[in-house]
């Protein structure tokens, strides 16, 4: 795949749709499937005899990948992408990618739980607040009969912080087959990429407010409400201080990327 194309100020990050099949954002190929195929995917690579990690774009990452060049090496490096925002997704249906679905790193925390014990799979789950973090392990625990364990993640200033090493040291110890790690995309996708070299193997999904979500903290939105399009404004309610600037002021920046990337498309169907 071609990697991102550059213009005067960054990357040109547009989503295509290939005579293949095949979709991709920003020149790298996007996860095709429901929930049983990205399990069986994710099932395939592990035990990890490497770093894998999965990627979760939406619309805001979109929009960081043009500018933000550690978030554009961490999407290159990602071992699967899947598509979290439901603009990407209905972007990718009008382009022809039928087979794009929407899957969350919310989502996927108890999905592999559930699948945890069977599998025999172990799942550190790290970021956020301490307290949270360990409430979202013991609930999966309780829920799954899983194999689930809390890893504390310090206050650091930068993903470079030394404070890391001591979540890097219990990985290590800990020996996990999966890794959410919350703290929020890019930085979460940062720090993966910043110390994947010292990372034991596993598969590290960077997975936002999964921990919360779970350990009933943050509430999501209903299934009607997500299946219409609309959870960014459930979210926008309930964080307006936090979420209005990425979803009012930085969102519509994505019609420019939803409107290069048709245009382009009617220009290679000619």
């Amino acid at each position: 795949m071609p990697r991102l194309r550059r213009n005067g100020e960054g990357a040109e990050v547009i989503m295509a749709v290939h005579p293949s099949g095949t979709v991709t954002l920003a020149g790298r190929e996007l996860f095709l499937g429901g929930q049983a195929e990205l399990l069986a995917h994710i099932e395939s690579l592990l035990p990890a005899q490497s770093v894998h990690t999965v990627i979760t774009p939406n619309v805001d990452q979109a929009l960081n990948l043009v500018d933000d060049a550690r978030l554009r090496r961490a999407y290159d490096e990602a071992e699967i992408r899947i598509t979290d925002g439901f603009p990407l997704v209905k972007l990718g249906h009008l382009l022809g990618g039928s087979r794009l679905e929407r899957h969350t790193g919310a989502d996927l925390l108890p999905l592999v739980a559930a699948q945890a014990r069977r599998l025999g799979w172990r799942i550190a789950v790290t970021g956020g607040e301490e307290h949270i973090a360990r409430i979202a392990a013991e609930t999966l625990r309780r829920r799954f009969d899983a194999d689930v364990v809390a890893v504390p993640f310090p206050r650091i200033t930068s993903v470079e912080d030394d404070g890391s090493r001591k979540v890097v040291d219990e990985l290590v110890q800990l020996k996990p087959d999966l890794v959410f790690v919350c703290l929020g995309s890019p930085k979460q996708d940062v720090w993966v990429s910043h110390w994947r070299s010292e990372l034991p193997p596993a598969l590290y999904v960077g997975a936002g407010a999964a921990v919360d979500f779970v350990a009933g903290t943050k509430k999501r939105a209903p299934a009607t409400i997500q299946r219409l399009g609309a959870e960014w404004i459930y979210r926008l309610v309930q964080e307006p201080r936090r979420l209005a600037r990425r979803y009012l002021i930085r969102g519509p920046r994505f019609v420019y990327i939803a409107l290069r990337s048709l245009l382009l498309a009617k220009e290679s169907a000619r």
